[in-house]
């Protein structure tokens, strides 16, 4: 008996329990939250003030450095045949690039025989000069001392010769006259025409001296040595997309490699130009080297180019440069190279018509605003953040959303 009243008793507690339950469910629902910690009752558009972020990716670059570029050689191309390894720390006067010198060394060695050659048919063209000289000299001096021995016959009155004597020393004269004027001439002829052939076997060899010198200063000039101390930083191909490398072929006057100065650093960085407007020159950034996370560096937008350029080779990519100058340079840690994380920080905007992003949509491609009434409706969005968007059309002031999901 006592076991049935106790068995009646539990099965009216547990009625009463499923009676309670309904009623105490049948009150006011609490709104669901939604993320970011905005409840239903919040996702209102609103005018406001907007402060957003925009983030970038670059990397440093040096402001100013020192190039190292081809020097000037004969067939004006060349390839690298050896290169000091990238970031390495280099000391004045330290070999950094050899060039191949194999495409002229054998151009070298026929120069450097003509000038040898030349130097052997100026030595002669100047002694037969001088063996010239010497002949036509003797030449006039005796012609000279005929004439004066003409002078003395011919002096001798006509009263102390005979017959035709005195017409005939006059007429002796006369002819050693006219060869010694004929022998001077043919010493100044000579003259003139072994000066004329030294003076061009001069410059022809003076010619090919210069052409010898320069192929000289070539082959010198082929291995590139370090200016100053400082880090070794390799050049980027110009079509490549890649950096220099062992055995790719240079030109005359192109850039390979550096050393930049650490004291003066600046990021160069890429705007995709789908973000056209999105940042301004002038604007503050925050920037974070990859490698160390854990500081950050202030600066500002200094220089954002005018025209989109493609990102590769056939790309259909275009993408703004933009120069970020920063306030402090790191010597101790920036490196040229490294990757950097840019977050500008533009101009708040005031009086903006505001969406809570936890409304809308994304899952179609183009945004849709979820009406509270039910229904959606596509927007046009500017700028957005973490929490909000800014709404150029489609959504009015005022208007409730439901939150997604």
């Amino acid at each position: 008996m006592g076991v049935a009243s106790f068995r009646g008793r539990r099965a009216m507690l547990a009625a009463v329990l499923l009676v309670s339950v309904p009623a105490c469910s049948s009150g006011q629902a609490t709104p669901p939250s939604v993320p970011g910690g905005t409840s239903a009752s919040d996702l209102t558009v609103r005018r406001g003030s907007f402060a957003g972020r925009f983030l970038l990716t670059g990397e440093l670059e040096a402001i100013r450095a020192d190039k190292l570029t081809v020097p000037r050689i004969p067939n004006w191309q060349t390839t690298i045949r050896w290169m000091e390894a990238e970031g390495a720390v280099v000391k004045a006067g330290q070999k950094l690039i050899e060039f191949d010198t194999s495409s002229f060394a054998a151009d070298f060695k026929e120069k450097e025989l003509r000038v040898e050659i030349l130097d052997g048919e100026l030595e002669q063209a100047e002694a037969q000069r001088d063996a010239n000289e010497n002949e036509k000299s003797f030449q006039v001096e005796q012609r000279r001392i005929a004439l004066d021995k003409a002078k003395v016959n011919a002096e001798v009155p006509a009263e102390f010769l005979r017959g035709k004597e005195f017409q005939e020393n006059q007429l002796t004269q006369r002819r050693a006259e006219i060869e010694l004027d004929k022998a001077r001439e043919d010493l100044e002829a000579s003259r003139s025409s072994s000066e004329e052939t030294v003076l061009q076997k001069r410059i022809e060899r003076d010619k090919a001296a210069r052409e010898l010198e320069a192929s000289r200063q070539a082959m010198e000039g082929m291995v590139l040595l370090a200016p100053r101390d400082g880090i070794f930083v390799v050049g980027e191909h110009p079509w490549e997309g890649r950096k220099f490398q062992i055995g790719d072929s240079v030109w005359v006057g192109l850039p390979v490699a550096s050393l930049p100065d650490l004291t003066a650093m600046r990021v160069a960085a890429k705007l995709s130009d789908v973000d056209d407007g999105r940042i301004d020159s002038g604007a503050p950034v925050t920037c974070t080297l990859d490698a160390f996370p854990e500081k950050t560096y202030a600066g500002h937008v200094s220089e954002i180019m005018p025209v989109a350029q493609e990102q590769a080779r056939r790309s259909l990519r275009r993408a703004y440069d933009v120069k970020v100058e920063l306030e402090d340079a790191d010597v101790a840690r920036m490196r040229p190279g490294m990757s950097v994380k840019v977050e500008v920080t533009p101009a708040p905007r005031e009086g903006v018509l505001l969406v809570p992003r936890a409304g809308l949509d994304w899952s179609s491609g183009a945004p849709r605003a979820l009406l509270a009434s039910g229904g959606d409706a596509e927007v046009k969005l500017g700028a957005c953040n973490a929490e909000v968007c800014i709404v150029e059309s489609g959504l009015d002031e005022g208007a409730r959303l439901r939150p997604r999901g």
